[in-house]
């Protein structure tokens, strides 16, 4: 059965929470306690790669200099200076806190019920896209404008790169639950279907994405989807 929007919405809020709550928790075992000045240095770095993020959202690369994202960020030149002496820096800092919140959250929401039947198993993957174009639709923009900034800056391909391959890992090790016949293909597949999909309806939204494009897209990779 398909998920209204309401019901869609609330369950990945629900989701997004428990995520919260479980990363919090492994934070506060495996993380020593540092510093107050380390915290708050800490702090301030991610305040500046969260503000890039939002920024090339917002308005795009051509936007992005220390400056613009220290005033995102509501501190001063001299602060994103000193954390990123390079714009370069900044950038592939700020791409791979986004990859990694991403491919965490995936790995989560696969591991949480992994002996779950295929319907769960496509509605659980339609729910987080679908979820995270209502909730996170920054971050959405943000990775296609990654994308354009890696095809400028050779620099950054291996960051983007390793995403790329812990995010096909994941997706195929969910694929390989489900009885595919070759489930790394199929993840590659799958996820530039998605890829193209989200990147559309960024673009272009329609109101009947789910139905008609994102949930049938999805269940053609599984065998008895």
């Amino acid at each position: 059965m398909v998920s209204d929007e309401h019901t869609v919405a609330q369950k990945f809020s629900i989701w997004r929470k428990t995520f919260a709550v479980h990363a919090g928790t492994m934070n506060s075992v495996t993380t020593p306690m540092r510093e107050p000045q380390t915290d708050r240095g800490a702090a301030r770095r991610e305040a500046l790669l969260d503000a890039a993020t939002r920024l090339l959202a917002r308005e795009g690369a051509r936007a992005l200099t220390h400056r613009a994202i220290a005033a995102e960020a509501g501190t001063t030149h001299g602060i994103a200076r000193y954390h990123f002496g390079t714009l370069d820096q900044l950038l592939d800092e700020a791409l791979r806190r986004l990859a990694t919140r991403q491919i965490d959250e995936v790995r989560v929401l696969f591991h949480q019920l992994p002996d779950v039947d295929i319907p769960q198993r496509i509605t659980r993957i339609v729910q987080y896209v679908t979820g995270s174009l209502a909730h996170d639709r920054d971050s959405g923009i943000a990775r296609y404008e990654f994308f354009l900034e890696v095809a400028r800056r050779h620099q950054l391909r291996a960051s983007l790169n390793e995403w790329g391959v812990a995010q096909r890992a994941a997706f195929a090790g969910e694929l390989r639950g489900a009885g595919s016949a070759d489930p790394e293909a199929d993840a590659a597949d799958l996820l530039t279907i998605i890829n193209g999909l989200l990147l559309e309806q960024l673009a272009l939204p329609i109101d009947d994405f789910e139905t008609t494009r994102l949930r049938p897209a999805v269940e053609r990779f599984f065998p008895e989807g």
